[in-house]
This record gives structure tokens, C-alpha cells and sequence, in this order.
């Protein structure tokens, strides 16, 4: 896929394939809604976020997260444009959580028979000194994450935070990324891991300032 063509399409509405699994709070899967999402960019080039129109939730979705972007000029009218995207991970929902799982193939749905969903359990916040890599004058920290875990099916989502209290939080799902994090207490910033069995790796690609 052509991503600086498809970086033209924010503001789009789009469907996905799969669509997403919503969860009631036992984790049975609720019947499919296939809702409208719409496209918006952020600061991180290759990133994109996807707002659902229904019930407002965003996620952030990597490049590498998507297989294949498809018109659909029959859903179209004269106010909004329309597609599909196709993903290469399944959005889950659960209350007011979202996280990624991958799949096994684009647009292919996660099997969810015998699947054992864990609980989000958020471990708190752990300070990281970044002083070695951020000099003391830069205010942004351009942070490259991977999670993953020993046990199958804990769910991948990481807050990155300025400090323990969760101050200017953001919340990142998937196996990997990058997140350009406000860094303003003695060069360092705050991890917390959607699971007590999530393991994590991060890496300072690079800082800039800002007056």
C-alpha cells in the first residue's frame, strides 16, 4: 500500500476487515457492530488513529498494522467519503478499553474458541531515567516500544506518562511502536503495562525541543 497516497485520506470514513470484538465484562464476544471509523493523523508520520463515530473511542493503529486501503463509493455520499481498511490485527473492545491482537491473515478474524481473555490489570506507573539519551533542554522524546508475553492471549497496551500520576498519559496497543512522549521531570518519563505478565522494551530513537 501506497501510505503517502493513503495519508490523504484523513477524515475518511472507513470500515474495517475484521471488523472489531466487542467484549462484555465476562469477555464473551458481543454480536458485530461494523461501525464507521474515521481516519485522523497524528504527529507520528506512521501513525494513524482511528475514531469510532459510535461510541467516540479512538485507537492508534502502526503502519504496519494495515494490509490494504479500498474505496467504497456506493457507502458514499455528498458530505463524506468512504472505504475499507484492511488490517493485519483485530480491534478489541471491552468497557471503555481498546487493544490490538494480531491475526493470522489480512482482514481474517481471531478465533476466539477456547480463547482465555485476560483482564486488563494495570500495573502502576515505573519510572524510566531517560537522563543517558534526552539531554536536559529537550521536552519530547520520540520513544520506540515492543511488548509481548510468555503467556498467550495478555493483552499488548502500554501508558506512557510524564509522571507517576499519570500526568499527560498516552495509551499505545500492539506489538510495537513508536510515541513521541512530553518529557518535562529530569529526563525521564512513567510506564505502566495493561498486565502484570506484558514484558516490554523501549528504545530513545531521538529528542527534540520545543520553546
Amino acid at each position: 500500500m501506497n501510505w503517502q497516497q493513503f495519508k490523504k485520506n484523513a477524515g475518511m470514513l472507513v470500515q474495517i476487515e475484521p471488523p472489531a470484538c466487542q467484549l462484555d465484562i465476562n469477555s464473551h464476544a458481543l454480536p458485530d457492530q461494523h461501525d464507521d471509523w474515521i481516519i485522523e493523523f497524528t504527529r507520528d508520520e506512521d501513525v494513524i488513529s482511528l475514531r469510532n463515530t459510535r461510541t467516540q473511542k479512538s485507537i492508534k493503529l502502526g503502519k504496519d498494522h494495515i494490509y490494504d486501503f479500498r474505496s467504497n463509493p456506493n457507502h458514499a455520499d455528498d458530505t463524506n467519503k468512504h472505504g475499507f481498511l484492511i488490517l493485519k490485527v483485530q480491534i478489541f473492545s471491552q468497557g471503555e478499553n481498546l487493544w490490538l491482537r494480531p491475526n493470522a491473515r489480512p482482514g481474517e478474524r481471531i478465533n476466539l474458541t477456547g480463547l482465555a481473555h485476560h483482564q486488563l490489570q494495570w500495573t502502576p506507573f515505573t519510572e524510566v531515567d531517560a537522563s543517558a539519551f534526552i539531554p536536559p533542554t529537550a521536552t519530547f522524546a520520540n520513544i520506540q516500544y515492543r511488548l509481548w508475553s510468555d503467556e498467550p492471549n495478555i493483552p499488548l497496551i502500554i501508558r506512557l506518562a510524564i509522571n507517576s500520576n499519570g500526568a499527560g498519559m498516552q495509551e499505545l496497543s500492539g506489538p510495537s511502536g513508536v510515541a513521541t512522549q512530553l518529557v518535562t521531570e529530569k529526563q525521564s518519563f512513567n510506564v505502566s503495562l495493561s498486565h502484570p505478565k506484558t514484558k516490554y522494551e523501549l528504545i530513545v530513537l531521538g529528542y527534540k525541543f520545543e520553546r
